[in-house]
């Protein structure tokens, strides 16, 4: 039991910016909610799942044909109906652990340009390559606390992200 408790809080904590970062891509990469708010700072991950309550009120106004439309663009195999035992975590999941999203994402690399540090803050410029040549450069905030490092700044990604699969 000692051994999981010491499991779990190393998963949840980074020694240095660049480990918070690579600690973040690899629970994205992972499609884990769960895995992916332990490493964001407390109000990044608050603001995301926020950011999911919203969208879920706007999914559970869309009509059952348009419901299914957005899981069959997912390939996820849920039903209408469902969406009233959702919660803001279940929208994060479909955005992160989608079939056609897994595979964008395990085909990617991300690549830390440079990390600029101050006392208890630090910035993260990171590149990420994705399957179809594109790239995007990303600034990630990283804070530091008593339990390590964690990334914060990434509400601007999910909105984008959560924009993007109600628009469509």
């Amino acid at each position: 039991m000692l051994r999981g408790i010491i499991l779990i809080l190393s998963l949840l904590s980074a020694n240095s910016p660049e480990e918070a970062v690579q600690d973040t891509w690899s629970a994205f990469q992972d499609g884990s909610p769960n895995s992916l708010l332990s490493t964001l700072t407390p109000t990044c991950s608050a603001n995301i799942l926020q950011l999911c309550s919203q969208y879920l009120d706007i999914m559970k106004t869309l009509s059952h044909e348009e419901l299914g439309e957005l899981f069959a663009s997912f390939r996820l195999e849920a039903a209408p109906n469902e969406i009233e035992f959702w919660n803001s975590s279940a929208v994060l999941e479909m955005i992160i652990s989608s079939p056609g999203q897994y595979q964008i994402i395990s085909n990617s690399t991300m690549t830390i340009d440079s990390i600029h540090e101050g006392d208890s803050t630090a910035k993260a410029f990171v590149t990420i390559s994705m399957p179809d040549n594109q790239s995007v450069s990303l600034e990630l905030q990283m804070t530091a606390s008593p339990m390590g490092w964690h990334t914060g700044g990434l509400e601007s990604i999910a909105q984008t992200i959560l924009e993007s699969t109600i628009g469509n």
